[in-house]
């Protein structure tokens, strides 16, 4: 049985250089980083691949949506309207997170995220048949 909240920080790592694999077998992570597997033979590598679960990946998890998500959570209607503002263009998530910070409506950011991938962990799990800890 694989604790969510472990699936959770390993969500929290994927980005647009690595993507993060769950072995069942071994009940242990890993990213695609080719170079931490230069002790391995290209078989062995291949066999470790093949026996594990790729986490969702940096599209799948979609942390601009999440974002949009959250904004439609605000009550204050000029801090709604002003992060709605600031999430167009590049540097969007800069100036979102600059601004939640201002506004310190940061903390209430990261627990949506955090909840969100709580979401994400959950139907990973069911999808791929894992039997999962939800406790915190």
């Amino acid at each position: 049985m694989i604790k969510l909240s472990r699936v959770v920080d390993e969500l929290e790592m994927v980005n647009d250089i690595v993507d993060c694999y769950y072995n069942p077998e071994k009940d242990e992570f890993f990213t695609s980083d080719i170079g931490d597997y230069g002790n391995l033979s290209v078989d062995e590598i291949d066999e470790l691949f093949s026996e594990s679960i790729i986490l969702p990946t940096k599209y799948e998890i979609n942390e601009y949506q999440m974002i949009v998500d959250f904004i439609e959570t605000i009550n204050d209607i000029e801090i709604k309207n002003n992060l709605q503002r600031l999430i167009q263009g590049k540097g969007a998530f800069r100036r979102f997170k600059n601004y939640c910070i201002e506004k310190n409506i940061i903390q209430n950011w990261y627990d949506f995220r955090r909840n969100k991938l709580y979401e994400i962990a959950t139907e990973w799990c069911k999808k791929n048949d894992l039997e999962f800890d939800s406790s915190k």
